[in-house]
């Protein structure tokens, strides 16, 4: 009996170090999976399309503004976003606490050193950035200074933009996604972001959704498809929001363009990062059968 006692206590204390160790291995996993979710780009979106957005005094965008995240860096970003009719509003973006770093309190014993981790994995304080889109009060008195360097050096750059492409996206409630320029060339992009030359475009699409009620899945698809005109300019982004209108059996269009070219969009990569979607009016027939 003395001997199984003592087996059972090594095999408790070895389970126990078993168990210590696990849950260091995987707090210390914790501590260098914080990037993925923190360390993403920082992206602005004004609630206003086209409204200017400066960064430290400097016109740098309009509607929306992405720079990548600053690594090793306590460098703070002084963001305005003006419109004519609209009350400017400036915000900071900076470091903070990263909260998940609380999670290093599960193993007390080591949280000192895991705390230590993601300091130097720099996942101790985070950039924290406006998830919502930048909301601007109506003041039908303000102007936007047009006489300053920047304003006029943005639209110096905004007048060279002839041949750059833009872009054209649907939102999530599509399928059946047909596009065809004015040379009859047809492409089936199927719902993904497409960089198209500038010109007169026809998209077509139809309604397609999913949604919960209840305990079933609910699927539905608009048996007749909607076709809209469109023009496409150099360097921006038009959604396509199709919606279902039960009143008239009918797939929807609502077209909504980032409007003048923009510098900034220039890039493919910008481009196809701002997502114009998060602009499409809330679904009719979501609200209607599923309120």
């Amino acid at each position: 009996m003395i001997v199984l006692s003592i087996k059972m206590k090594q095999l408790f204390v070895s389970t126990a170090k078993l168990a210590l160790f696990t849950t260091t291995l995987l707090t210390i996993g914790c501590a260098t999976m914080f990037k993925p979710t923190t360390h993403r780009p920082i992206q602005v979106y004004a609630d206003q399309l086209e409204s200017s957005i400066y960064l430290d005094n400097e016109k740098v965008s309009e509607s929306f503004h992405q720079i990548e995240y600053p690594e090793k860096s306590d460098k703070k970003f002084n963001y305005r976003v003006e419109k004519n009719g609209f009350e400017p509003k400036s915000f900071v973006v900076e470091k903070k606490f990263n909260k998940f770093a609380y999670l290093n309190l599960l193993t007390f014993l080591f949280s000192p050193i895991l705390f230590l981790i993601d300091h130097s994995n720099d996942a101790l304080f985070v950039y924290k950035w406006p998830e919502e889109n930048i909301k601007l009060e109506v003041n039908e008195k303000y102007k936007e200074k047009t006489d300053t360097s920047t304003y006029k050096q943005f639209e110096s750059e905004r007048a060279k933009l002839k041949n750059t492409k833009g872009l054209i996206v649907f939102n999530a409630h599509v399928t059946g996604v047909l596009v065809k320029d004015s040379d009859g060339n047809q492409y089936d992009i199927k719902s993904a972001p497409f960089l198209f030359m500038p010109g007169n475009f026809e998209v077509q699409s139809k309604f397609y959704t999913t949604f919960k009620k209840g305990s079933y899945q609910h699927t539905y698809t608009a048996k007749t498809p909607i076709t809209s005109k469109l023009t496409l300019q150099p360097a921006t982004s038009i959604a396509v929001c199709t919606d279902y209108d039960n009143a008239k059996n009918t797939t929807t269009h609502t077209l909504i363009p980032s409007g003048k070219p923009n510098p900034y969009l220039a890039s493919d990569t910008i481009l196809r990062s701002f997502d114009i979607t998060r602009y499409c009016p809330k679904s009719i027939f979501l609200e209607k059968v599923n309120p």
